[in-house]
């Protein structure tokens, strides 16, 4: 079965969801297609702080209570990035066959250890721990030879009618938002005995 994952680094229940997957590939025979799209391109480069609302204070026992299921310890960094040049590496590692530890590696440097993944130092940071090679997604990120990825990818997401991330589709059936891994494991036998 092919699944279809469109996400944002910025999006701290995609993390989550990229953990779930990430172990259903593990049960199930499928293929996952991650498809990155920007889902604030209005922030800039720099990021901007993140501001301490209402929605933050009910948003983050939710983010660290569902955390826990996956074993993951999530912080919502002090900045809200912009997550283009990251989504643009993540297109430059899939054609490394690298993609998987630097997807990771994205997540980990933004909701861990709160650093800024719009910063090219940092993004060439997590190439370099997770085994590309630095000097060629250097250029890949100054000549924006991945742009065109990332636009399909948003395309797309508007043919399937992605309304928000992480939005999954197995096979045809689309989820929006992130599920339990049992509540997953059953659309996931659903869709197999439908096909």
């Amino acid at each position: 079965m092919r699944v279809t994952v469109y996400y944002d680094y910025i999006c701290p229940y995609c993390f989550l969801g990229t953990k779930r997957i990430e172990r259903l590939t593990e049960e199930f025979d499928i293929t996952v297609e991650w498809r990155g799209i920007e889902i604030h391109p209005e922030i800039p480069p720099e990021g901007v702080k993140r501001a301490k609302t209402l929605r933050f204070n009910q948003v983050l026992p939710n983010i660290k209570e569902m955390g826990q299921e996956d074993n993951l310890d999530i912080k919502l960094p002090g900045i809200v990035a912009n997550s283009r040049l990251s989504l643009e590496a993540s297109e430059f590692a899939k054609s490394k066959d690298s993609f998987r530890g630097f997807h990771n590696g994205v997540y980990e440097a933004y909701f861990q250890d709160g650093e800024n993944i719009g910063s090219i130092d940092v993004i060439l940071n997590i190439g370099e721990k997770t085994g590309l090679e630095v000097n060629e997604l250097e250029r890949c990120l100054k000549n924006r030879t991945m742009l065109k990825r990332i636009e399909e990818n948003r395309r797309d997401a508007e043919k399937d009618q992605v309304l928000g991330v992480p939005t999954i589709l197995f096979g045809g059936f689309g989820v929006h938002g992130v599920q339990s891994l049992d509540t997953f494991r059953k659309i996931i036998n659903r869709v197999i005995e439908r096909s």
